[in-house]
């Protein structure tokens, strides 16, 4: 299948996916005190950041199934049997940093250590179906646990349970645990072949998770740091109306992961002059979908602000200093995945991304007490640009490319639209 089909079709799970987190947005901003919504957002930024440092299990099993041909069902039990054992320090872990990240009490922090633990073992599962190619399977191992959690928020605010930070990072929790079992019963979402635990593979996939972890982990501490400097120089309330900007801005991020997403086990699989052709080729898909919906984002940055409570003003100017940072950030997902999955280097990303919170943490320091949450957002977009300009000069040296090979659209970016078309007409044909 093309790029551009692969694509749309993660997309469509992406969108999903961003769906729900606009919709627990929105409905946390409305039901919660702006106060309260920042310590919620911490909380989750916690999760999010042992989400990304054990990520690399993803990762890790995907890379064994498609580029070492591992069996699925093999690499699944092996990257799991590391999960929970990782899934166990999560809870205590997870649960101590909620304590110093979040709340004032530390009351979320039981919650936070659980969802911890959830994100992990659904990640392994993720990974195995991701090796395998099978799309639909791994975004819903994406979609489900989201989309949980958000029914059972909606549902314990609606029905008169205090809308404090602690109640939505428990249902938060119990979302998460409840997608993961119901995927984990479900017959055939699991994929079928020989089930064992081998030494050599946990051994191989250790190694590999814990130096993709490092560079997730620090990827994602690139645009979740500066919360902790806004929190300490604004407040929880400054947390609350940055942490919006910076998630609508990151949501267009979900263009360029479709992207990414759709050619990951294909990138594993190519010659390597092949997949490096590959990349650069949806890199510049990437960059024209990202222009157009930064453009449209940075017009109408008033018009999202005013969905959300007063309490929340000033949103739209963050949101238009991150936005050319964010556009430029979005090209970091298809470098990821060719030195992940292509050359098995997961490290290059972590000093890309490593250089990028250096650069993000240093200016938001300087700026955040001159300018506000304006400054956080100016940071980061430096912080992205900087970062990703400098990881595409050395991909391009190493694999021998141009600018011009780079960012060049030609024929065969115009056939993969033109092969979209058809995809999308046979489709509605048939419906």
């Amino acid at each position: 299948m093309s790029i551009a089909f692969n694509g749309i079709i993660a997309f469509l799970f992406r969108g999903v996916n961003l769906a729900v987190a606009v919709g627990i947005l929105l409905f946390c901003t409305n039901q919660m005190e702006a106060r309260d919504y920042g310590t919620l957002v911490l909380g989750l930024t916690v999760v999010g950041l042992v989400n990304s440092a054990t990520g690399g299990l993803t990762a890790a099993t995907a890379y064994q199934i498609a580029n070492q041909r591992r069996d699925a069902g093999v690499a699944l039990t092996s990257g799991g049997f590391i999960g929970g054992w990782v899934g166990i320090l999560a809870v205590a872990g997870g649960a101590l940093a909620g304590q110093f990240a979040a709340g004032d009490t530390g009351a979320e922090a039981p919650a936070i250590g659980a969802a911890c633990a959830a994100v992990i073992l659904n990640g392994v599962l993720a990974g195995a179906f991701l090796g395998r190619e099978s799309l639909v399977r791994y975004n819903l191992a994406l979609v489900c646990p989201p989309l949980f959690a958000l029914v059972a928020i909606v549902a314990a605010f609606l029905s008169g349970s205090p809308k404090t930070p602690e109640v939505a990072l428990t249902m938060y929790a119990v979302g998460q645990w409840g997608a993961l079992a119901l995927l984990a019963a479900t017959g055939n979402a699991l994929p079928r072949g020989r089930v064992s635990i081998e030494r050599g593979l946990i051994r191989d996939i250790a190694r590999f998770a814990a130096v993709a972890g490092v560079a997730s982990g620090i990827s994602y501490l690139n645009y979740r740091a500066d919360l902790f400097l806004v929190r300490h120089f604004e407040g929880k309330e400054g947390v609350a109306v940055y942490s919006i900007a910076v998630n609508i801005a990151e949501s267009v991020w979900q263009v360029s992961g479709s992207l990414a997403l759709a050619v990951y086990a294909r990138v594993g699989s190519l010659g390597r002059a092949e997949a490096a052709a590959l990349t650069a080729r949806v890199m510049r898909h990437t960059v024209v979908l990202l222009a157009v919906v930064c453009s449209g984002l940075f017009v109408f940055a008033d018009l999202v602000e005013m969905v959300f409570p007063a309490d929340y003003a000033g949103m739209a100017t963050a949101l238009r200093f991150i936005l050319p940072g964010v556009l430029l950030y979005g090209l970091a997902q298809s470098f990821a995945g060719f030195y992940t999955y292509q050359r098995g280097m997961p490290w290059v990303s972590s000093v890309v991304a490593g250089s990028g919170l250096v650069i993000d943490l240093a200016l938001a320091a300087i700026l955040i007490p001159a300018m506000g949450v304006n400054g956080a957002a100016l940071a980061s977009a430096v912080a992205y640009s900087l970062a990703i300009l400098g990881g595409l000069a050395a991909f391009a040296r190493s694999e021998g490319l141009g600018p011009v090979d780079l960012f060049r659209f030609g024929r065969a970016e115009v056939d993969d639209y033109r092969t979209l078309v058809r995809r999308v007409r046979g489709l509605a044909g048939r419906a």
